[in-house]
């Protein structure tokens, strides 16, 4: 039996290196690891040892806090983030339940609604966003024609008007790991609560719900995270009083040139983010969401 399962074994190694070749096809590795290394861990070594270089090792952390305009920036960044997630979780798990109740043919047009998103551009749906929420623009019309208000909402450039259009910009990076989490759940076991009498609510509450939790925080923790560092919809919809930190870095690295603190808040952001995904990761075991996604 050994002799045979090692003819096996042997048999197949041989097959695996006949499709990929005498370098067993490890080299189609290289080109994407070249391009992460340059594309994504180079820069970030750069704006390291920038920040180090500029401020020091100590000044690479106090010199930005110390700006008042960095810290404001950062309750601003903090408040948008923790209240876009917030929101973007309930939609989305709404959205994310609607699609598993409804009948298929519902359900890819509710998910081709969502994912035109991703087809249509960022800038220009951040352009939509501004047409739609200006002075005198689009819902200030709508508003008017119907009677609610004589002088329009006056959401541009402030706070709560970045919420709807971040709300609409994220929501697929939230529904994509509860709809994983909403087609790993066994749907053997959601019969037999029905048929054992459960109600739809109790359902829901004990069986559904709890096996939405690992997607869920893994979508909390994608949208936080992206949120944390978005620059396009904040930098046009907002103004004076809604400054996020992209929008200081932005502002300091374009116009002032000030390259020594750029490099010291991209910094500081960078490992603010990498220290949450690591917190996050071994209390909710997020990465387990990544994979089965």
């Amino acid at each position: 039996m050994t002799s045979i399962a090692s003819a096996d074994a042997r048999a197949t190694r041989g097959r695996r290196r006949a499709r990929t070749g005498p370098g067993g096809g490890r080299w189609l590795l290289l080109p994407p690891a070249l391009l992460l290394v340059l594309g994504m861990l180079g820069p970030v070594l750069v704006t390291i040892v920038v920040a180090l270089r500029e401020n020091g090792p100590v000044g690479a952390v106090t010199q930005p806090l110390q700006d008042d305009l960095v810290r404001n920036s950062i309750g601003k960044t903090l408040f948008l983030a923790v209240a876009v997630t917030i929101a973007t979780w309930v939609c989305g798990l709404l959205f994310t339940l609607a699609v598993g109740v409804s009948r298929p043919v519902v359900g890819q047009i509710l998910f081709a609604i969502l994912f035109m998103t991703f087809w249509i551009s960022l800038l220009v749906r951040t352009y939509g966003w501004v047409l739609a929420l200006q002075p005198n623009g689009a819902l200030d019309a709508i508003s008017r024609a119907l009677g609610l208000t004589s002088e329009g909402f006056g959401l541009f450039q402030t706070m709560p008007g970045l919420l709807a259009p971040m709300i609409h910009i994220m929501l697929p990076y939230m529904v994509l790991p509860i709809y994983a989490s909403l087609r790993a759940i066994d749907a053997a076991q959601v019969r037999a609560a029905r048929s054992l009498g459960a109600s739809e609510f109790l359902v829901l509450r004990r069986l559904v719900l709890p096996g939405l939790r690992s997607g869920s925080w893994a979508g909390v923790l994608l949208v936080f995270i992206l949120s944390l560092g978005f620059y396009v919809t904040p930098a046009f919809l907002g103004g004076p009083g809604t400054q996020v930190l992209a929008m200081v870095i932005g502002v300091q690295f374009g116009r002032l040139e000030n390259i020594g603190l750029t490099a010291a808040l991209g910094a500081l952001l960078l490992v603010a983010v990498l220290a949450l995904y690591v917190v996050a990761d071994r209390i909710f075991k997020i990465s387990e969401q990544w994979e089965r996604a």
